[in-house]
């Protein structure tokens, strides 16, 4: 069976593929597109613009990236309630019928056929892009440095969460700690080291699958929500970040 028809989008954009930068972002939640099939997963249009669909804010943060460094950028088109492209597939919340409250039928009682047609067809089409990207960096001499993309609510369970950017690491911090400390000297910001949850739990597919096995050099940063979800403000932290890591990548890092 095939599940994209000829009218819904490609599963992935690669954008400035031939840039010159070493550093290469990605953007896992970045769409929120729904193949026409899934006939939007019985899910209501306003639960589709909430967090739980994709990353709000991500896609202006990230082009302002790319743009500023002259680097290539890998989006992942497709919501994340089609299946997520940052958790192991078969794990928990790989392919949620519940997210935040948000109740998903299309994705309840599904064959293994279903299973696999998403996993084939997005994920692993997602994925082969950016192991692809790596492999020309690397066959140019590159080094790649890989930065996941991310965005986070600011409100989740009742809880306010305050950090306006949160840079997740798992095992290796030659990138995130100095970072962390980077961004930490700007006294006004609120910088979560791991926060709002951990780079290791559950561990990150993009980094397991990308990162590990080629001890690359990478990070995954956090960005709130409503703080980017304007034009504005997305390039404004783009621009804190974007900062931070001038300085870090100017120094040696080891």
């Amino acid at each position: 069976m095939v599940l994209l028809g000829s009218k819904d989008p490609a599963p992935f954009s690669i954008f400035n593929a031939d840039g010159s930068s070493n550093l290469l972002f990605t953007s896992d939640h970045n769409g929120s597109a729904i193949p026409t099939k899934l006939k939007n997963l019985g899910v209501p249009l306003n639960e589709l613009r909430r967090h739980v669909a994709y990353d709000i804010g991500i896609d202006a943060v990230a082009h302002a990236l790319s743009a500023r460094f002259n680097a290539a950028l890998i989006v992942s088109n497709y919501s994340r309630l089609v299946i997520d492209c940052n958790r192991h597939p078969g794990a928990a919340g790989s392919i949620p019928s519940i997210s935040d409250n948000t109740v998903i039928p299309g994705n309840k009682n599904l064959s293994d056929n279903d299973i696999a047609d998403r996993k084939n067809e997005i994920f692993d089409a997602y994925h082969s892009s950016i192991g692809k990207q790596i492999t020309i960096m690397c066959r140019e001499n590159k080094n790649p440095i890989l930065i996941s993309l991310h965005s986070f609510t600011p409100v989740i369970g009742g809880q306010f969460r305050p950090w306006e950017i949160g840079v997740l690491w798992k095992d290796d911090k030659r990138l995130s700690a100095p970072l962390i400390k980077r961004m930490r000297d700007q006294k006004e910001l609120n910088i979560g080291d791991n926060k709002p949850y951990s780079g290791s739990e559950p561990a990150g597919y993009t980094v397991d699958y990308h990162v590990e096995p080629l001890s690359l050099l990478s990070v995954a940063i956090e960005f709130r929500q409503d703080l980017i979800e304007f034009e504005s403000g997305a390039v404004r932290w783009a621009n804190v970040f974007g900062d931070a890591l001038d300085h870090v990548l100017a120094t040696k890092i080891s």
